[in-house]
């Protein structure tokens, strides 16, 4: 049997190869917006894996899932490639080490989890333990995954089990359910006029805009959501009544159901002021992540596993969205966050944990050891 310090040591072995390769891809930058830079980070990254996993796919062209595997298996660890932050933020938060801190843009969130997934596969097959599964790197997730999303539904029926590698809760706890995200937008168009000569023959968009957010607001109070205005425009100039406005509002909720309701809410809006037309649609849209059975079931046999190699692990909730919603939802069980923990993720201040990346790869190399225990 591997003992726990002999894969300990071969971490500390590997400590200038694992930053090696981390600052590879965080100095590949890969915003979802730009495809060219995203998908060649997913082609370099299939070229890193498959001497490992060598069953590769690609799915989809402009909007791309990278799929690799060995043999069949009943498992698959998920991931995305892209980031929120612009060509040039590396300029701005260079990759460094400094203080036991791994700085860069995306290296949090999320390809140190890539990373140690990497490492984990190495280390077990350096031992000839390497069992059969799937892992799924996505390359649209901080938009909603909308173009993927497809894709990845038909890639979800050959398995019963999803094991993801976002970024950790705090003291690197186990994201086991997540808040749904709506990303709306908010349309008015009403009529200019003359605010000062004329103005009872405009009808401004703007008051219209913000009487609807209010009521919206409180509709999604009343359930319990949380709401936040993130962008509104509208207008052109004081002297003008606004023909036009829009905003973009970000939504959090709990249950089952809400956008159903929210769904129907929007279908029965009228303007308060006539001759207003709104109009709300859904820019994104993330269940939330509602622990199953077969889910506590796992996550009890993988806290028992690690608590053997004298490792607690404790499980939180996230309010951030993330793909394992989505597998979790077509009927997986899904444990989330087995990524690094870190602060500033999608800032300009961006880090991880290089203690907790260290730790990721021993808990991955352990969960990969004892798959088919975990996954019967």
């Amino acid at each position: 049997m591997v003992q726990k310090k002999d894969i300990e040591k071969r971490i500390e072995d590997l400590q200038g190869e694992i930053l090696n390769f981390l600052r590879d891809i965080v100095e590949h930058e890969s915003p979802t917006s730009d495809r060219e830079a995203v998908n060649s980070l997913g082609e370099k990254l299939k070229e890193k894996f498959i001497k490992y996993l060598p069953e590769a796919k690609t799915y989809g062209d402009e909007y791309s899932v990278f799929l690799l595997r060995k043999g069949k298996g009943n498992s698959i660890f998920i991931s995305h490639i892209d980031t929120v932050h612009p060509i040039g933020t590396i300029k701005i938060n260079p990759f460094r080490k400094e203080n036991g801190k791994v700085f860069g843009p995306g290296a949090l969130d999320m390809k140190a989890g890539v990373v140690a997934l990497y490492f984990a596969i190495k280390i077990v097959s350096e031992h000839g333990l390497l069992p059969d599964f799937a892992f799924l790197m996505n390359t649209e997730e901080e938009e909603g995954s909308s173009h993927t999303r497809d894709y990845m539904k038909r890639i979800s029926r050959d398995y019963k089990y999803c094991f993801s590698l976002e970024p950790s809760g705090p003291d690197g706890k186990l994201k086991t359910s997540r808040k749904g995200v709506i990303s709306l937008k908010i349309s008015v168009k009403g009529r200019m006029a003359h605010a000062g000569l004329a103005p009872e023959k405009g009808v401004n968009a703007i008051d219209e805009l913000i009487d609807q957010l209010s009521e919206l607001r409180e509709w999604i109070s009343i359930r319990e959501g949380s709401f936040n205005i993130g962008v509104i425009r509208g207008g052109e100039k004081p002297n003008v009544v606004p023909g036009d406005a829009f905003a973009l509002v970000d939504i959090r909720f709990e249950k089952e159901g809400f956008s159903e309701m929210l769904n129907e809410y929007m279908n029965n809006i009228s303007p308060v002021r006539k001759g207003a037309i709104v109009t709300m649609n859904f820019e994104s849209f993330v269940p939330p992540l509602i622990p199953s059975l077969q889910q506590r079931k796992l996550y009890t046999r993988l806290k028992n596993l690690l608590s053997g190699i004298g490792v607690e692990i404790e499980e939180t909730h996230s309010a951030g969205g993330s793909d394992a919603s989505w597998f979790s939802r077509w009927g997986l069980a899904a444990i989330d966050g087995l990524g690094p923990s870190g602060e500033g993720a999608h800032s300009e201040n961006e880090f991880l944990y290089f203690e907790s990346l260290k730790q990721r790869i021993l808990i991955l190399t352990y969960i990969l050891m004892h798959l088919k225990e975990l996954t019967p």
